[in-house]
């Protein structure tokens, strides 16, 4: 038997021999060489494991698919994810975000190019030529040009060769060498080729949410909140690690998985696949009419976004269905905490919402405006014949505001009126030919029209715009409905005037 002092010696061995505390991988997408990739994110591991007083060690993957596969791997990790890399994996296994990326300047916009004697000097010109996609992970390289070819009515089957070429740099390479007409990347990896005059843009869209690191749920809460303040504090407690990235990032910022619902909208309006998070969102939602596009509601109402995140205290996700007649229905359904709304919606929500704040219009933005497709764009409809009026149907007011001078711009011809179930779906009917003219909110042509220049041209002005309405759920505390109206009416002026806003004017209690 033995002794009561062999006992604590054993005991104190055994504590000596405990294994040390394993290493937390930090997992690097494939988008440059290894080499490289070490040389960029060393510094920067070595910084987060002095951090949370745990060994980093960097993870590289040969392509995109080993990328996948280590990342779905149910393990403590952190991983460095491109937005469609993201909403993926979140599928599959839980992630927590730690910190967005803060691009380098032009990282945040997703651009098609050309090259530069190209004949083609708009996206609807590309119609039966061929295409080379990038990196089918970042969204400036394959979600966001999808969209904007959805606007236009096209599909990977307009084109006369559609192919995914794996990377940006070799799409790039591809189109410059004359193997295919465009390609789409961010642009600031566009930009060596369009600032040494090989290529040219045709179209310069938003992105939205951007790169991101992530941790899986093998990583401790606690060791996930060091990770955060670690990393959004990096560029002044060591700058160096921030360098060292180069142009892959110029820092972090906070973010949250909310900020990627507008891309999980993009993605099951053009593949089909809802990919909800694996964990829950505790968040509030702000619902949107689709009148933009996701991406562009993302940007343009950021803003009011942040002021109710202030007044409620919690995340407040921006929520866009596909269509109005979604929109009501999920409004009468109570899934909104706020919502904006037209006339005609505030009607039809009132036994659910209460009005907060109405919009006061931008004069130069805030009317209505009757469109066609530009008359230079091959293939306009015809001058003769029906003429086909387009119209958000049935929860938009501009038919009924806009009617007596379409109808004057028709003359004789015989008219056609095209209901769109969103305002944005009005400028794909356009593009189809469906329709011969658009009625919609200057504010949304303007919008558009950054993105996708020489697409469509504005006829003629058509009267003012109906207002928008904010509105909060009922059930809500009146103290949220309180400390609502006091940071909206906080808000900056024409902070929202891309949306066509001055500023919102405060209602009274009702």
């Amino acid at each position: 038997m033995k002794t009561k002092r062999q006992l604590w010696l054993c005991l104190i061995l055994c504590c000596f021999a405990l294994p040390a505390q394993a290493d937390l991988r930090f997992l690097l997408p494939p988008v440059s060489s290894p080499a490289v990739m070490y040389a960029a994110f060393t510094p920067l591991a070595n910084y987060l494991s002095h951090a949370i007083n745990q060994k980093i060690t960097l993870s590289f993957s040969a392509n995109l698919q080993s990328f996948y596969n280590q990342a779905d791997q149910n393990t403590p990790q952190m991983v460095l994810f491109c937005p469609i890399a993201y909403i993926r994996s979140a599928h599959q296994q839980a992630y927590y975000p730690l910190a967005g990326v803060i691009p380098t300047p032009g990282g945040n916009h997703s651009v098609i190019v050309v090259r530069r004697n190209s004949p083609i000097h708009n996206v609807l010109q590309l119609r039966n030529r061929s295409f080379v996609m990038g990196d089918p992970a970042c969204a400036a390289s394959s979600l966001v040009p999808l969209s904007m070819f959805r606007e236009l009515g096209m599909t990977p089957k307009s084109f006369s060769v559609f192919r995914q070429s794996g990377s940006d740099q070799s799409a790039l390479m591809d189109v410059a060498a004359r193997f295919y007409d465009a390609t789409a990347v961010a642009k600031n990896v566009a930009a060596p080729y369009i600032h040494s005059g090989t290529l040219r843009a045709i179209a310069d869209a938003e992105v939205g949410p951007g790169d991101l690191l992530a941790a899986s749920a093998g990583v401790p809460a606690n060791v996930r909140t060091k990770l955060t303040a670690a990393l959004l504090t990096a560029k002044m407690q060591d700058p160096v690690s921030i360098q060292a990235l180069g142009g892959l990032a110029a820092g972090f910022k906070a973010i949250n998985d909310g900020d990627y619902n507008a891309l999980r909208a993009l993605y099951q309006e053009i593949h089909g696949v809802n990919l909800l998070p694996k964990v829950p969102q505790e968040a509030m939602t702000l619902g949107i009419p689709p009148t933009f596009t996701p991406i562009a509601a993302y940007q343009i109402f950021a803003p009011l976004q942040k002021a109710l995140n202030e007044a409620t205290g919690l995340p407040v996700q921006l929520v866009i269905p596909h269509n109005e007649q979604s929109f009501v229905a999920d409004g009468r359904a109570g899934k909104f905490d706020f919502a904006l709304l037209t006339p005609r919606m505030v009607a039809m929500e009132k036994t659910q919402m209460l009005p907060i704040a109405q919009s006061v219009p931008r004069h130069d933005l805030h009317g209505l405006a009757i469109i066609r497709r530009d008359m230079s764009t091959p293939g306009t409809g015809p001058s003769t014949g029906p003429l086909r009026i387009a119209f958000a149907s049935p929860y938009c007011s501009a038919r009924s505001l806009a009617k007596a001078k379409l109808l004057r711009l028709a003359g004789n011809r015989p008219v056609i009126w095209v209901p769109e179930g969103s305002e944005h779906a009005v400028f794909t009917a356009l593009a189809e030919n469906r329709a011969t003219l658009g009625i919609v909110r200057t504010a949304t042509v303007m919008a558009l029209e950054k993105e996708l220049p020489g697409i469509w041209s504005i006829v003629q002005s058509a009267g003012r715009a109906p207002v928008w309405t904010l509105v909060g759920k009922r059930q809500l505390p009146l103290g949220i409905h309180s400390a609502v109206k006091q940071q909206v009416a906080k808000m900056p002026l024409n902070v929202l005037d891309t949306a066509g806003f001055m500023r919102f004017s405060i209602l009274p209690d009702a």
